[in-house]
């Protein structure tokens, strides 16, 4: 993941800040077409207890994910004539849940301004997700609809069900920072 932010110390004892990371949407070739992207974005603060570059976080904000699956349903086994032998439908998901980010680590920065860090934490879900999805089957005649329909149906409800588990799920982070304090 690509991660950009930016971070201020009020206080030898006080910083806080704002990150915004990325994974590009990328192709998983295990499931055919299917392509997954994510961002968060995200406000933290930290408590540097002994003054120096040792901290304890936490921050709040949201994480997406975003996918989408395209499919080929096969129409040639129900026997209906002048139906094509199979048709193609697309569905398009996504999962946006608020997130809390308890993080601990180490940041240290030189004289020059140049900096450097390391943290771990987590990314825990606070709130219900927003899911959304939407599939669609352009080239279907009418006579195939409700069986397309049927095949759609069980798609999306694997969908939200796969939707919901992601927007629960505890996620570990891990982090190096390199950058520079002005």
């Amino acid at each position: 993941m690509l991660s950009f932010g930016g971070t201020v110390k009020l206080t030898r004892f006080l910083g806080g800040g704002v990150t915004v990371g990325m994974i590009p949407t990328i192709k998983v070739s295990f499931y055919g077409d299917a392509t997954v992207s994510y961002q968060h974005y995200e406000a933290y603060g930290r408590l540097y207890p002994f003054g120096g570059s040792f901290f304890l976080g936490a921050g709040a904000g949201y994480a997406t994910i975003r996918g989408s699956l395209k499919t080929n349903y096969p129409l040639g086994s129900f026997g209906i004539p002048g139906l094509p032998e199979s048709v193609d439908f697309e569905s398009e998901a996504s999962v946006r849940t608020m997130m809390l980010s308890p993080t601990i680590g180490f940041f240290h920065t030189f004289g020059s301004g140049f900096s450097i860090g390391i943290d771990a934490g987590a990314q825990i879900p606070i709130a219900p997700s927003e899911i959304t999805f939407n599939t669609a089957a352009p080239s279907v005649p009418a006579e195939a609809q409700p069986l397309v329909n049927a095949a759609v149906a069980n798609n999306d409800e694997d969908v939200r069900k796969q939707l919901e588990k992601m927007g629960q799920t505890i996620l570990p982070t891990f982090g190096i920072k390199i950058g520079w304090l002005l």
